[in-house]
Parts: C-alpha cells; sequence; structure tokens
C-alpha cells in the first residue's frame, strides 16, 4: 500500500496520528506527511534499521531529529555494504532527538536514556517483551505492524518480498516475509488485542504528543553563491543583467529598462536571485570549455535569463511574458531547465557538485514505478516459471500506442490491461491478479535524467542520500516533488543528442579552420539566421538527423507551411502537437497559411494578438495576451488563468474566471457577451494543450542549426548523427539518407575506422568516406579494436594477423563484412583464415597474396552485414529490388496525404500481434524505407492472407489509406493489401 493508502485507512477508522518506519530508506516520507495534513491526522516520522541484535524504529520529535533520520540513513546507504548492521557507535552519533523501538534493547540505554521504549508488536510475544521490559526498566508501547491494507493481501506481500529477494513463492523463507497479521486493524481491534497492556497502549498517545512537530515544508532553501565583498545578490544580479543587455540590445531602451526593473523585482521580492547566478555560473562553465548547451520550457521567457547568457531567445521580439515562467503569485522556485550536449554533460554536472561542495549537491532521484510489462515480468519470475515464459508473457503486451489505438477501435477500455492474456493462459489468474495490483506501485530508485540540487547547508540537514546503482553517483531518496516541497533549489541539466551531433559538426568545423573559429561553441554561435540553402531543406523537408523536426509527420508538416525560417520551425513546432492535431487547428492554419481560405476572427479586437498566427491560438503566451489586453487581467492573473484552464478545472472558481473574463471584455474592449463566451471557449479548448513559444522558440533554434550543419557539413553530420545512434529512425534509414546525400559509405575497416562513426580521408583530401566503428561489429573485443586502431595502416593480411594477432572468429567476422577490403577477396581470405598458423610479431615466411578473381555476390555481403552489424553497408535491402517495384510513393510522401490511397514499400522494422476483441490476430508493423518509416496497421482480414510470408521478413508493398493517430500526432497506413517483393 502506498503511503496515500495508509493515511486513507487510518482516517476511515478516526484515528489521529499515524507513523511509518520503512526500512533502510526515507521515500516515502513526504508523501506520507502531506497525506496526513491534508487528511487531518498528525505524521509520526520514522526510520527502521537493522542493528547486531535485531531491528530498530526510530521516531523523530524535532526538525533536528528529522535531520538525523536524514544523516543517518545517508551514511548507512553510502557504505560499500548498505546492509550490513549499524554499529551502535553510528546510531549513537545520530540519536539526538530521535525515540528509539526496539525488541532487544541491550546496549541503548545510554544513547537514549528516556527515549527507549520495547515494542509490543504480536500478541503471542506480548508477555515474554513487557517482562524482557520490566527486568531493564523501561516502558512498553504497542507498535501493531502494517505491511498490506487487508488479510486478504498476505500473498501479494510475498509475491513482492520474493521479488525484492529474487527468489521464488515457493521457496522463500518464513521470516523473509511480513509478521503474521501484519494488515491495517481498526484501534479498536488494536485496543482489544492488548487490553490486558493498558500502559502500552497509552504510550501511543504519549509518543505521538513527543513526536509532534513540522517539517519545513514549502519554506525556501536558497543555496549560498559567492558574492563580490559589500555587494548584495539583488545589486550583483542587477549589474550582470544590465551589462548583458548592453552587450545584446546596444543601448538600454526605456522599454528594456521597464523590463528589466520589473523582473528583477519580482525575483529580488522572492529572493530567488541565487537560482539565477547558478545557472549563470553553470554555463559559463559550459562555454569556456566548449560544451554546447541550450535553454528550454518557460525560462526563455525571462529578459533577465536572456542578458545572464541563460537563454538563447529574444523574448522581446517574440512577446514572450516574463509571468508564463515567474508568476508573483507562485512559491516554489522557478525550473531553469538546460539542455547539455550529453557525451559532455558529465563534466558540467561535475563542475556543481566541485563549486558548491559535495556535501551540498546531488542529483535528483526518481521512483520508477510498475508499469504492465515490468509488473508482469517480475511477478512471473517470482512464480518461478522459466524466463522463455517470462519474455513470451511479457511480448504478448501491447506497446503504449498500440494499447491505446486497440481501447479505441473497440469503444471500451478493456477491463483488465491482461484481458487478453487472461484467457490465453487461464491457469495464470493468480500471476496476473498480482501484476495488476502492483500497477503504479514503487518498483525501485533511480537518477533523475537531469535534476541537480544545490542546498544551502549540508544536503543530509535536511534531505536523505544514496548511491544511484553502479553509477558511483549521489542522488536524493526523495523524487523530485518530495524535495521541491521542502524548498530546495532544483536546476534541471538535460543531455540531449541532437546537441551532441551539432557539438561533434562544430568541433570539425573549429578544428579545420582554427584561424576562423577559436572554439568550436564559436562555429555554432556564427550559424547565420538567414541562409537561403538552409531555408530550403526545411522547406522541402529533408531533415532527416536534424533534431525535433525529423519524424515523418514533423518533415510532412514543415513542408505543408512552407517553413523557412527559425520561427517558422517554432510554429511547426507548437502546430504538431496533440491540441493543434485533435482541435483541428493545424489544419486551419495550413489553409490559411496558403491563402486557401481567409483568416477569420471572432472579434477584430483579436487581430493584433493573432495575426502572426494566421487566427489561432498556437502558444500559451497567446492565451495570456487574449486574457490580458481584451479583459484587463494582469499577466500574473492571465498565466493563473492558463494554469487553472491547464487542469481542465470545471469548478466553480473557473466560472467565476469566466464570468470576470466575459464582463472585462464587453467593458474595455467593446466585446458582446456572445463573442466574449466564444472567445473564453476558445481558450479554454486550447490552454490544456498548448505550447510555450518560449521552449518552442528554443528548440527551433537548435533544429535550424542542425539543418545548416546538414547542409555544409553533410559528411561530418551524418557521421556524429551515427556516432550518436541516430534518433528517430533506425541505423539503416540514416545510412540510406547518407548514401542519398552522395557520401561514400563504407564497412568497418582495419585501415580507416575508429570506434564510432568517423570521416576519414582515403587516397587523396578530397576522396573521403564515412567508415562505420569497429565497436559494431559483432564478437569484436575491445583489445583487438585498440590495437587495430593503435597499428593501423596494414600493408596485408599477415601485416593485421601478425600485429594485432586477432581471434579467428574476429578474424572471420572482419572478413565477411570486408573490413579486410584491398588484402584479397572475401573467398580467399576466409580460406587463408581457416588455416590458421599466425603468431603475435611474428610475420610468416612466406607473404600470402590472394591470385583469385572469385567474390562474394551483392547479396552475399548484404546478407554477412546484416547479420554481423546489425545493417547492410553496402545497400538498403529496397535497394537490391528497386526494379521490381512500381506505383510506390516514399513514406514521407505518404505522410502528407492523409485519407488517402497510398501505395508504399518498405522493410520490417519492427511489428507486434494481437488479438481483437472476438479473438482474431491483426498485426501492428513498423517498415522503413530510403527516406523514413511508417506505422501500418494490418486487421485480421488483410493479416491472414499476408501471414504466409510475413514471417520470411522480405520487402514489403503495401497498398491502404493513410490516418492521422491524433493523440500521439503520428499518422499511420490502414493496410488494405500486403504483398512480397522477391
Amino acid at each position: 500500500m502506498t503511503p496515500t493508502d495508509l493515511v486513507q485507512a487510518a482516517k476511515a477508522c478516526g484515528m489521529s496520528a499515524l507513523g511509518l518506519t520503512d526500512h533502510h530508506l526515507l521515500t516515502g516520507t513526504i508523501e506520507f506527511v502531506k497525506a496526513c495534513q491534508d487528511a487531518g491526522i498528525q505524521p509520526v516520522i520514522g526510520l527502521e534499521i537493522d542493528l547486531e541484535q535485531g531491528p530498530l524504529q526510530l521516531l523523530a520529535t524535532s526538525t533536528e531529529g528529522w535531520s538525523n533520520l536524514c544523516r543517518l540513513s545517508s551514511v548507512l546507504a553510502l557504505r560499500d555494504n548498505p546492509d550490513a548492521p549499524c554499529s551502535l557507535e553510528m546510531l549513537f552519533t545520530y540519536s539526538k532527538d530521535l525515540i528509539a523501538l526496539c525488541e532487544n534493547p541491550q546496549g541503548l540505554q545510554d544513547g537514549f536514556e528516556d527515549r527507549l521504549y520495547v515494542p509490543l508488536r504480536n500478541i503471542s510475544s506480548t508477555g515474554s517483551l513487557s517482562a524482557k521490559a520490566r527486568n531493564l526498566g523501561l516502558p512498553t508501547v504497542v507498535a501493531h505492524p502494517v505491511y498490506y491494507q487487508t488479510p486478504e493481501q498476505a500473498r501479494l506481500q510475498k509475491t513482492l518480498a520474493a521479488i525484492r529477494l529474487n527468489q521464488t513463492v515457493t521457496t522463500i523463507s518464513q521470516t523473509a516475509l511480513a509478521p503474521a497479521d501484519a494488515w491495517f486493524m481498526s484501534p479498536q481491534l488494536i485496543e482489544e488485542r492488548f487490553k490486558e497492556f493498558p500502559e502500552a497502549l497509552q504510550a501511543t498517545n504519549e509518543i505521538a504528543e513527543r513526536c509532534r512537530f513540522d517539517l519545513p515544508l514549502g519554506k525556501s532553501q536558497m543555496p549560498v553563491v559567492p558574492l563580490p565583498e559589500g555587494v548584495t545578490a539583488a545589486q550583483h544580479l542587477r549589474d550582470k543583467a544590465t551589462a548583458g543587455a548592453i552587450e545584446i540590445y546596444g543601448e538600454i531602451t526605456p522599454q528594456i529598462q521597464t523590463r528589466l526593473d520589473h523582473e528583477l523585482e519580482v525575483i529580488s521580492h522572492m529572493g530567488f536571485e541565487p537560482i539565477f547566478l547558478i545557472v549563470e555560473d553553470i554555463l559559463n562553465f559550459a562555454r569556456e570549455t566548449g560544451v554546447p548547451y541550450s535553454s528550454r520550457g518557460s525560462a526563455a521567457s525571462s529578459l533577465v535569463a536572456h542578458c545572464l547568457g541563460i537563454t538563447s531567445p529574444d523574448p522581446l521580439r517574440l512577446n514572450l511574458y516574463f509571468e508564463r515562467f515567474l508568476n508573483p503569485a507562485r512559491v516554489t522556485p522557478p525550473d531553469i531547465d538546460t539542455d547539455l550536449c550529453s557525451r559532455r554533460r558529465d563534466s558540467v554536472i561535475q563542475h556543481v557538485f566541485d563549486t558548491y561542495g559535495t556535501d551540498k549537491v546531488a542529483m535528483v532521484g526518481t521512483i520508477n514505478r510498475y508499469r504492465r510489462r515490468s509488473a508482469l515480468g517480475d511477478v512471473v519470475k517470482a512464480y518461478g516459471l522459466e524466463p522463455a515464459e517470462v519474455r513470451e508473457l511479457a511480448n504478448q503486451l501491447p506497446h503504449a500506442w498500440w494499447a491505446r489505438f486497440e481501447e479505441s477501435e473497440e469503444g471500451e477500455d478493456p477491463p483488465s490491461p491482461f484481458a487478453d492474456l487472461r484467457t490465453a493462459y487461464p491457469n495464470y489468474q493468480a500471476i496476473f491478479d498480482d501484476a495488476e495490483t502492483i500497477l503504479k506501485l514503487p518498483r525501485h530508485l533511480s537518477m533523475h535524467p537531469g535534476g541537480v540540487i544545490v542546498a544551502p547547508d549540508a544536503l543530509t540537514d535536511l534531505v536523505p542520500v544514496m548511491n544511484s546503482g553502479g553509477k558511483g553517483v549521489v542522488i536524493t531518496q526523495l523524487d523530485l516533488d518530495s524535495v521541491e516541497a521542502l524548498g530546495l533549489v532544483k536546476i534541471d541539466l538535460l543531455g540531449i543528442r541532437g546537441l551532441t551531433v551539432v557539438g561533434d559538426v562544430a568541433e570539425f568545423v573549429q578544428q579545420s579552420q582554427p584561424e576562423q573559429y577559436a572554439t568550436p561553441l564559436a562555429v555554432l554561435d556564427s550559424t547565420p539566421s538567414v541562409d537561403e540553402a538552409t531555408s530550403t531543406r526545411i522547406e522541402k523537408g529533408e531533415t532527416i538527423g536534424c533534431f525535433q523536426i525529423e519524424s515523418p509527420g514533423m518533415r510532412a508538416t514543415l513542408r505543408e507551411i512552407h517553413a523557412r525560417t527559425e520561427d517558422d520551425i517554432m510554429a511547426a513546432l507548437a502546430l504538431y502537437r496533440p491540441g493543434p492535431l485533435t482541435g483541428g487547428l493545424k489544419d486551419a492554419f495550413v489553409r490559411r497559411f496558403k491563402g486557401e481560405e481567409p483568416v477569420r476572427h471572432l472579434h477584430p479586437a483579436l487581430a493584433p494578438l493573432l495575426d502572426e498566427t494566421f487566427g489561432v491560438i498556437l502558444y500559451q503566451e497567446q492565451v495570456l495576451r487574449i486574457a490580458n489586453e481584451l479583459a484587463g487581467f494582469s499577466l500574473a492573473e492571465a498565466d493563473l488563468l492558463r494554469r487553472a484552464m491547464s487542469h481542465f478545472d470545471p469548478g466553480k472558481k473557473m466560472q467565476e474566471l469566466e464570468r470576470k473574463f466575459v464582463n472585462e471584455a464587453q467593458a474595455r474592449s467593446g466585446i458582446p457577451i456572445e463573442i466574449g463566451e466564444r472567445i473564453w471557449e476558445m481558450m479554454a479548448a486550447f490552454a490544456g494543450y498548448g505550447f510555450p513559444k518560449a521552449h518552442a522558440a528554443s528548440y527551433a533554434r537548435i533544429g535550424w542549426r542542425s539543418a545548416w550543419c546538414k547542409e555544409y557539413f553533410p559528411a561530418e553530420f551524418m557521421a556524429a548523427v551515427l556516432a550518436n545512434w541516430g534518433g528517430y529512425y533506425s541505423q539503416r534509414v540514416y545510412l540510406s539518407e547518407a548514401r542519398r546525400l552522395g557520401l561514400k559509405v563504407r564497412p568497418p575497416h582495419v585501415n580507416y575506422s575508429r570506434h564510432q562513426f568517423s570521416v576519414q580521408r582515403m587516397s587523396s583530401p578530397e576522396d573521403r568516406a564515412l567508415f562505420m566503428g569497429l565497436d559494431q561489429v559483432k564478437e569484436l573485443t575491445q583489445r583487438t579494436i585498440g590495437r587495430i586502431i593503435q597499428y593501423a595502416p596494414f600493408t596485408s593480411l599477415d601485416d593485421f594477423l601478425s600485429r594485432v594477432d586477432p581471434r579467428n572468429q574476429e578474424a572471420e567476422h572482419l572478413a565477411k563484412i570486408g573490413a579486410l577490403d584491398g588484402f584479397g577477396k572475401i573467398p580467399a581470405i576466409l580460406k587463408r583464415l581457416q588455416a590458421g598458423g599466425w603468431q603475435r610479431d611474428q610475420m610468416s615466411l612466406f607473404t600470402w597474396s590472394d591470385t583469385s578473381e572469385e567474390d562474394w555476390t551483392l547479396q552475399q555481403k548484404v546478407d554477412a552485414q546484416l547479420e554481423i552489424l546489425g545493417a547492410s553497408l553496402e545497400a538498403h535491402p529496397l535497394e537490391l529490388v528497386l526494379d521490381k517495384i512500381s506505383g510506390a510513393i516514399s513514406s514521407i510522401d505518404a505522410v502528407g496525404k492523409i485519407g488517402r490511397r497510398v501505395t508504399v514499400a518498405g522493410v520490417r522494422q519492427t511489428s507486434r500481434r494481437s488479438r481483437t476483441a472476438k479473438g482474431d490476430m491483426m498485426l501492428f508493423l513498423t517498415i522503413e524505407d530510403l527516406q523514413g518509416t511508417l506505422d501500418v496497421i494490418l486487421f485480421p482480414d488483410v493479416y491472414r492472407i499476408a501471414k504466409s510470408f510475413l514471417d520470411s521478413n522480405p520487402p514489403l508493398l503495401i497498398t491502404g489509406v493513410m490516418e492521422m493517430d491524433k493523440e500521439r500526432g503520428e499518422p499511420y497506413l490502414r493496410a488494405e493489401k500486403v504483398a512480397s517483393i522477391s
């Protein structure tokens, strides 16, 4: 049961106080405390640890007690063996303001004085424990353990214990399970059970009173930043913002000064200056060390952030509102999220630890919860099924998109996420019951993708920490919501591959033109904002590999709206969202953009607010503008309105806001009541799905720079995309794109390849090729890869064998994929390798040479590369059958023909079978061609016909109707006919 479940059970029983003592960690504490506060119940905060003599429960009596729980839990969790018993010396170090409950309290009296109790848990042992307490002069207390809510859940607790210990429900020992009757009993039942021990019952009230205190929830805990002597944080921030404004704008106009003054006043009033100063310091370090970065989210709405170099979009030019980022009505610190090159991000995070202190900094923990696949997989293993059976069951569960589609197709949600499996495997009902019950329960703690906490003092004064798996990184035991509830500042430093790609290209450009560019970042900073060739590439949707603008639907959108600039990309990013897609706003935007229908406004007063988006509300900021300029809402009030709308709040507050908006719009702007109501409905329909313009602007810049890199440095760009494992598509699509760009694409070669994809010169500086990395060769060890790179180039096969000394299988794999090209034909090399006989650093007395003329066919080379590399460098499978394909269009062209019948050709990338409600088999398929990928659905009548040849995985010719999954925002093909291309 969750902490909230526990509190609700207590509330239903009329309890006044409730304690939580999780084992070793404090992860659920803040959720528990908040749930208690909401229910009007006093929380008793605790922790259970292990001593040599058995378990010990510790209860905090003050905020200092909470700090000691955090410190003790952290010290234990950070040890090499976190499960080892705690020593008494360590326990006494952190015992201040803690009450201890222990069944074997010998040796604890000196450390806890009048704060030590003997707990009575099970009625069968109360007599002996009570006698022991009397002999030691210690009080007793009733402490009934709760591990599950109802007696029927004892079986589920056994399953979870088996999962935790990696055992099975049939082999797990009784001592590893919860005590008997560890379900949530009513106070009346507990009083009846322990009626002969009134002092122990009374002690529960006494302890509750002693543990009455409030955690500092909602209280800001700003970190301390270094400041010039005699200068306040507010003045320091103002000085930096002013200097930045002069550098960016040349002069500070009255408009700029007014905006800066307003923002700085709000920031100062809320005491948030340290956040801005820390992020500025972090990004200064990124700039100095050449780490590509970009802003994300609503922080780009701040002029102060822009002037500090934290964000790149100009909030004045784009009409971005500070209140969208930092509303004066909020109390929690704002999020300033930053994207960093994923490969270089760790150095920036390390800078935060080094600068602000390892005792004050940690990564944020995150709670991974059970989903269908993980729940079923863990439960099946706990029930002792073989791994093959586990995979068989898990693989039959639908992925997210397929599951949504099936539910919408049938019109009703299935009664159980395991409904199909329950029918197919009637003997496994208990497994499916347990798996369904644990859905959304915590599975394990892991590291947040980018959240970093910086505390004013030692972090463990307020938050417990632990190690994150094998990563050697310290993370908080509390998740993001709990950390923020304690008022701590979280800074998101997220790694994204898109920045790594442009960073790699920039590095190449800078190294080849050092006289023009001092650093790689200088290359990116000099990317022109207007460039005809880049604009043409974007307008044509030729953006495979480009950040955020490479999916089939996104490329189709770029083509539809004739996107040519950063601002156009910004509009496309906002258009291609569930809201505009579902509400038909995208279609209206495109028609108006093309001049196919006139721009119509509900009222002329909307024209200046919506003209840039052709009368369509596209950005969240436009909701703020409408409320502010038409109805006189302050920007702070307008943002609160947007937030309320986005949460679909139909309550009384929204009714009051609607009346205020309609009345004020009439009074201030002359908008009739009925028109005001329609404008309100339009705002409300959009607000839940809206996209912040500030976020779109930040991502549009990376998208534009990606397209510029692809246009002018195609070889380096595609090498970077492939070296960073692509993005939306499979590797085969990117390889096809590289060939389409006219690049020579080669398999790994012992004389040219590095670890990853790279561009290498061959016979002349102009003769360059894109070589796959040696890391991708199956069964090739890092030792052999290292020796190849160290000793290359090689002059002959014998030279290679002698100096590298590969294993037979390694050498054969290299030969089969063409990595020994130039030393002989593949059949002859394989024959030589089968003879063996080479030794390290000893050349053969008789130099081997190939005099044969026979070589493998193209099909043989493709097959070998597919097996050993996972992709063919010689050709895409479709390229081998191009002469047999007629009447097919590319996947990107198909995406632009929603509602029309098309024929496409492609090879299977992924597929999954499923059953309809009637039990008929159908297939969800993703195919790829030379231009991208496309989702396809084969309903039972089509699948029955195609099933006979689909298992052999040939290239396919598929005819059907293009449709749009508006929830995902991606198109799919509803297949009508499927044929094999042989």
